[in-house]
């Protein structure tokens, strides 16, 4: 019905149809019923996979090949077309799959065919012995044997609604734009830092964050029988960056159980693993564990999507650049994260209720909390303005993508809308939340500010030193030497080393009690010495005085100690009065910061209420 109109290759405009608020809030005089908005590049509904690929990914894949790591999300209303735009189908392939596609020809020749590199943390390398290398090729087999193939007919049936509309795709890189050259295809090789001296090797992890639980979508889960589902956790490393390990929480049916890590025995350990990463060796393997996740992945049926996304779902590819020698050392590492978000959607049109109501709850949460965080980095840039508190902790996905946000790696946010005008107010809310996206200005840090370079470690976690002819001892750090204000994550120790690291800290505690009670016994001393003191000084003052100028004198003191007890108490009055009106002001900030809403929403909501 014309109600989105493309401009020019940089430009969208929204003309509200008149059943939606926005036109009915723009006749009373409140807000517009044209909107216009701009970004880095707009791909009509004509534009093949193959035209947005060429269009949108080059300069992210460039720089994840010379060593930037890189973030690709969708955002939209559901039914938007945002898991197609990544995915595909198999006859028409996403970003996504063409992404490694490219990967793959850009190392060819050049790539790193053993599994003995493994990616560890969020950017280092483990080192694995033989029995382990064994163990990640069994586990691989064992994925890669779960899949039962599917007809083209299923696969299309499971993604046909996604595309039963002509969708538009809004894309930008946060301050970089996309050039418009061709033949992308493959990626110029001169352009990049891979030298011919170097190999790669490519592992990648699928993941999903479902009602703010993170949850491996490559483990392997029996069809025959209810199976618990293991729950991940987010940790930070040295320089703050974000991964994903395993946790001691375990989810059944219903209920959450606590387990203790130390009642459980070495052999036990293999419940708590962590997120897996799996080594590929082309194209065709990274999609089949494409494939596997997908079945793993929360859908669901609502009445605006056959096969909506019910979770967050993040596709992570981790390169790793290797000398070409015999004994290869790590040059570095490197991620490409495609993050499929779930739409954010009404619940009064969606008609959803019991599960599908609380994940589209979850779901429209951990959005708004996105939006908070944009809003708060939108704000710092400017400096006439208190700088205000980014809230990436509230959420899962903030805090997982926290570095993008913060430098360390370029974000490329894709904006998929609905051109029905049953959706106009929900891809009016998705615009203007993707305009002051694109005003954050992301600036790149350099290597040498707040970078920890890859650390090599072995199969038990401990790092491995290289030398060389030219290197001596004594350039390197004492390993047992850790800073005071260094965080280290305790739970990659071993369970001896966990129960001692308990012991020291119950003696560490202890010790601290007794030199605090000492403290407090000395203090108590010292008080009650300086009162008794007190009072035999001013026992004495009174013997000195004869009795009727005593009397007189007691009179006056007495006047004296009133006034001095008053002035007292109405300075301690005045403090107590002006630190309870400043806590009540900061309680009153912060709820209007918690319950703000725009005056457009506002008397949206109201007008409904009427």
């Amino acid at each position: 019905k014309g109600c989105v109109t493309i401009e020019d290759a940089q430009t969208v405009i929204l003309n509200a149809p008149k059943e939606s608020s926005a036109m009915k809030n723009s006749e009373r005089g409140i807000g517009h019923a044209v909107h216009s908005f701009t970004f880095s590049q707009v791909f009509g509904p004509e534009t093949t996979q193959s035209e947005f690929f060429e269009g949108s990914m080059k300069d992210i894949i460039r720089a994840y090949i010379n060593g930037v790591n890189g973030l690709v999300f969708t955002y939209g209303v559901t039914n938007a077309g945002k898991t197609f735009t990544i995915q595909g189908t198999s006859k028409d392939l996403g970003i996504l799959p063409r992404s490694l596609d490219v990967i793959f020809n850009h190392i060819r020749g050049r790539h790193y065919l053993k599994m003995n590199f493994k990616p560890y943390l969020s950017n280092d390398v483990k080192k694995l012995e033989d029995e382990q290398v064994k163990q990640e090729e069994a586990l691989k087999s064992a994925i890669l044997a779960s899949l039962k193939e599917v007809s083209d007919q299923m696969l299309l049936k499971a993604i046909l609604y996604l595309h039963s509309y002509s969708h538009l795709l809004l894309c930008f890189l946060l301050n970089v734009s996309f050039c418009s050259e061709k033949n992308f295809f493959p990626l110029d090789i001169h352009k990049t830092n891979m030298q011919q001296r170097t190999q790669a090797s490519v592992w990648i992890s699928f993941c999903e964050i479902y009602n703010e639980y993170v949850y491996d979508l490559l483990s392997i889960l029996s069809t025959s029988k209810p199976q618990r589902r293991r729950v991940l956790r987010i940790c930070e490393d040295q320089g703050g960056n974000c991964y994903v390990k395993g946790n001691n929480t375990i989810l059944w049916p219903g209920q959450l159980h606590r387990i203790s890590l130390m009642v459980r025995n070495v052999s036990k350990r293999s419940l708590f693993a962590d997120l897996k990463w799996i080594n590929v060796q082309s194209t065709e393997e990274g999609c089949r564990l494409l494939k596997i996740g997908n079945k793993n992945r929360s859908f669901a049926c609502t009445r605006m999507n056959e096969q909506s996304s019910r979770s967050h779902s993040i596709f992570s590819i981790r390169l790793l650049k290797l000398t070409d020698e015999h004994q290869p050392r790590v040059l570095g590492v490197s991620e490409l994260s495609f993050c499929d978000l779930a739409g954010s959607e009404r619940c009064n049109k969606t008609h959803v209720f019991g599960d599908r109501l609380k994940e589209a709850g979850n779901i429209n949460n951990s959005l708004h909390i996105l939006g908070k965080c944009i809003a708060a980095l939108k704000q710092n840039q400017n400096p006439k303005m208190k700088p205000s508190y980014i809230p990436f902790r509230e959420s899962k996905l903030t805090r997982l993508f926290q570095p993008f946000f913060c430098g360390k790696g370029k974000a490329c946010m894709i904006v998929n809308i609905n051109q029905h005008t049953s959706t106009y107010d929900e891809t009016l809310h998705v615009m203007k939340f993707s305009a002051l996206a694109r005003q954050v200005i992301q600036t790149i840090l350099p290597k040498n500010f707040g970078y920890f370079p890859p650390k090599l470690v072995g199969g038990d976690g401990k790092p491995v030193m290289h030398f060389d002819a030219n290197t001596s001892v004594d350039d390197f750090a004492d390993s047992a030497e850790t800073s005071a204000e260094e965080e280290v994550d305790i739970t990659i120790l071993s369970h001896e080393d966990l129960l001692r690291a308990a012991e020291d800290l119950k003696e560490k505690v202890a010790a601290e009690r007794r030199s605090k009670l000492l403290l407090e016994v000395k203090i108590r001393k010292e008080m009650a010495e300086a009162m008794f003191r007190q009072l035999l000084e001013t026992e004495e003052a009174w013997r000195q005085v004869p009795l009727q100028p005593a009397l007189r004198l007691r009179g006056n003191r007495l006047e004296d100690m009133k006034d001095s007890y008053e002035e007292k108490l109405e300075s301690k009055f005045e403090m107590y009065k002006e630190a309870i009106k400043k806590h009540a002001y900061m309680c009153a900030m912060e709820q209007i910061e918690e319950h703000y809403v725009p005056i457009e929403e506002f008397l949206a909501e109201q007008e409904k209420v009427e």
